[in-house]
């Protein structure tokens, strides 16, 4: 009899049908590695962006440190990469004024009226003359001597930086400035849109396109208690100015040129006030003025004003009338350093 079993020919697959199979096999399984790796390789790429802007934001601020308070043209040159970020300018995105008394025997108020008027208080009828500077040019008034306003009349254009100095006959009485500052903007794409790093006045501010601004870093301010009990506050005002337009590219060269330092203020000083301002973010004044004022609010809290050494509301708590240091009671050691800095090729 013949039997009935098939051949093992017969039960076989085709070579054809299971190396395709094979291949379907294979890629349906890197598919599926590849849709569950995708967001740790996008999250690596994003991080791989942020160092390298931070990186860049470290390195160009740094140059910039190091000619700020040099003398005038002193500066040096720097590379940076660009290949993933982006330098743009910030123009006058912070507004700073400082004012102060250099006498105990005064007091005196300077406010800016308009573009070509200012006017001058003097409690105590000392001031009778003022000088205007800007960087443009400088003027100087003579008025009468009274504890009534006086409007102060000028040419010059003060849409920007502008100092204001008090005389009583040769002694410097008072002085009042604004100070706007620039500064640069460092921007990387990111997979949720934008990463930005704003570096102003020496601080850094961080925001990527959800989000809204964050302070990374303060000012460079320093309050400290002298041995004798004085209070001692410094401060660094720097404006970086752009000149032609901002390198860019893999090897981006930059050179960094120091204007020269203006000094504001050094020494004694009475009824110390500054005021910020910031178009950078709605959020960015709120937060500075918060961070100054913590140690002020709580013992605001805990009822001890009275031991509180530092930074405080010049009137309302809220710190919307600008700030002080010791209420603005008290004499106190006041340094206050105004640094023109120049970016460009």
């Amino acid at each position: 009899m013949r039997s009935q079993r098939k051949s093992d020919s017969d039960l076989a697959v085709s070579e054809v049908i299971g190396v395709v199979m094979l291949l379907a096999m294979v890629i349906t399984m890197m598919g599926g590695v590849f849709v569950f790796l995708t967001p740790y390789v996008n999250d690596f790429q994003d991080n791989t962006a942020w160092s390298n802007a931070n990186g860049i934001a470290e390195r160009l601020d740094g140059r910039i440190d190091v000619v700020a308070g040099a003398s005038a043209d002193t500066g040096l040159r720097t590379t940076i990469p660009l290949t993933m970020s982006s330098i743009s300018p910030i123009i006058s995105a912070e507004v700073w004024t400082v004012s102060a008394d250099l006498t105990a025997e005064e007091i005196v108020t300077v406010e800016y009226i308009n573009q070509t008027t200012f006017s001058v208080t003097s409690e105590n009828e000392t001031a009778d003359r003022a000088i205007i500077w800007t960087e443009s040019g400088e003027v100087e008034i003579t008025f009468n001597e009274t504890y009534e306003e006086v409007l102060i009349t000028h040419n010059l254009s003060v849409a920007d930086i502008y100092i204001v100095t008090i005389f009583d006959g040769e002694n410097e009485i008072h002085k009042h400035a604004k100070i706007p500052i620039s500064g640069l903007m460092v921007k990387t794409k990111v997979q949720t849109g934008e990463h930005s790093i704003g570096l102003l006045n020496d601080a850094r501010y961080d925001k990527f396109s959800d989000e809204t601004w964050s302070i990374t870093s303060f000012p460079d301010m320093n309050i400290e208690e002298l041995f004798d009990g004085t209070m001692r506050a410094s401060l660094s005002l720097r404006d970086v100015d752009t000149a032609g337009a901002i390198p860019d590219g893999r090897n981006a060269v930059f050179d960094v040129r120091s204007e020269g330092p203006i000094t504001l203020f050094s020494g004694d000083a009475w009824n110390f006030r500054f005021t910020f301002e910031s178009s950078l973010g709605p959020t960015v004044a709120p937060q500075m003025t918060e961070g100054w004022l913590t140690d002020y609010n709580l013992h605001r809290a805990s009822n001890t004003l009275d031991q509180h050494r530092g930074i405080s509301p010049w009137l309302r708590a809220s710190g919307i009338d600008g700030l002080t240091i010791d209420h603005g009671n008290s004499v106190i050691d006041l340094e206050i350093e105004l640094q023109l800095v120049e970016v460009s090729k």
